[in-house]
């Protein structure tokens, strides 16, 4: 199998690292892979295992978002934490030429798609597009907004927050390293922490009209519940089903983040999405 490569490009003014995997033969499509918002999340770390697998027919892109990883830290306080990362995957993908392609994203990472293509002119290329335990925003349990939205900056905390999302594995200890080494880089932390200041005197914004602007869409989208998922609220998909025929839920067993514990369930669910849909060279 194809393992991934590691490249940096300049997308919307901003340095972003990114990941690469390509078939041997010509690809059926391209692929982008979205990670998750959690301290110490990153491309690599999110998607290592599931890359391969989906390279045997589709080049696949996994960016580090901005905050993440080796990409620029930069936050905008004006503005939702989704809307300048859209901005900036959409600049990711004008960059390397990608004007059509299938998204899959995991937490906050699924949670940035649904938000992305809730509209009749989304902001990406999306041909189809499959969120992994990402809601859109709403229907966080409280063991998910506590546990999940605290850090102290060991690695054994990071091990704790790993073990949240997700069931034993192999490679489990590879990837609390990784993540634990991308706590450690400057901006990180804080980048993660931006969204949690509040003004002290200023109301805190209205009431969300989620997920009604999903209606909107025009792009298939697969919504993936995992039904042993603690860090959400039980049975959330329910809340995105019969919105649209665009929008389908499926639900398998697993825990917040089957993409490091389950990636050849993930692979295929991820496969046979796209499969149904137009590819593009």
């Amino acid at each position: 199998m194809t393992q991934p490569r590691t490249h940096t490009v300049n997308a919307g003014g901003f340095t972003t690292r990114y990941w690469e995997s390509t078939p041997p033969g010509q690809p059926e499509g391209t692929v982008v892979l979205v990670h998750d918002g959690a301290f110490g999340g990153d491309a690599i770390g999110s998607w290592s295992r599931v890359m391969p697998l989906l390279a045997q027919h589709y080049r696949v892109l996994a960016p580090d978002l901005l905050g993440y990883g080796d990409t620029d830290k930069v936050v905008y306080l004006d503005r939702s934490p989704y809307s300048f990362r859209t901005a900036h995957l959409a600049a990711f993908c004008a960059a390397l030429d990608v004007d059509a392609a299938h998204f899959a994203g995991q937490s906050f990472g699924g949670s940035l798609l649904l938000r992305a293509l809730a509209t009749p002119t989304p902001a990406l290329p999306a041909l189809s597009a499959v969120s992994i335990c990402g809601t859109g925003g709403p229907w966080r349990s409280t063991k998910g907004t506590t546990e999940l939205g605290r850090f102290d900056g060991t690695e054994d905390d990071v091990r704790r927050l790993l073990a949240l999302m997700t069931d034993e594995y192999p490679g489990f200890d590879d990837t609390v390293q990784v993540r634990y080494a991308n706590t450690r880089k400057p901006g990180h932390v804080q980048a993660c922490l931006a969204p949690r200041l509040q003004h002290p005197t200023l109301p805190k914004p209205g009431p969300d009209t989620w997920p009604a602007p999903l209606r909107d869409t025009t792009v298939p989208i697969l919504v993936v519940e995992a039904t042993r998922d603690d860090l959400l609220e039980p049975d959330w998909g329910r809340h995105l089903e019969n919105l649209t025929p665009h929008v389908q839920v499926h639900r398998m067993d697993a825990r917040h983040a089957p993409n490091l514990d389950q990636p050849e369930a993930v692979a295929t669910i991820l496969h046979t999405f796209f499969a149904r849909g137009r590819t593009t060279p």
